[in-house]
């Protein structure tokens, strides 16, 4: 792997990092390919694979494995998760002390947390309604 800064930021990388920062949504790779590929006719989705793992591996977004489904997130500050587990659907919570008292707890010796992912799941009101 190789650190940040020395990876070169490619246009199709800086293109696919663009979308993740300007949708709200938890996009797929697929998703992100259909999304990119109005902008980048030419995109392979090995590409959006490829540019998805190095931003990922490089902390420049969030990898969310749910329901053996990657998702992708550009949004980095301090906030959780919740996934239905009937339908799939994410939703973004921002409870920053969440993250906070998460982190404060981590008591692992030779190790300091410096993130913390936390998914919520359960069923959502559409859901619980059928």
């Amino acid at each position: 792997m190789i650190p940040n800064k020395q990876r070169r930021i490619s246009f199709q990388r800086q293109e696919i990092l663009n979308y993740l920062k300007s949708v709200k949504t938890h996009p797929t790779a697929e998703m992100v390919y259909s999304g990119v590929k109005k902008d980048i006719p030419n995109v392979s989705l090995g590409t959006v694979y490829r540019n998805l793992n190095i931003l990922a591996e490089d902390g420049e977004i969030l990898k969310l494995e749910i329901n053996n489904e990657f998702h992708f997130d550009g949004d980095l500050c301090k906030h959780q998760h919740c996934v239905c587990n009937k339908c799939g659907k994410i939703k973004d919570v921002f409870q920053e002390e969440i993250s906070k008292y998460a982190l404060k707890k981590v008591n692992v010796k030779g190790f300091e947390a410096k993130c913390v992912n936390v998914i919520f799941n359960g069923i959502c009101n559409n859901c619980e309604v059928k």
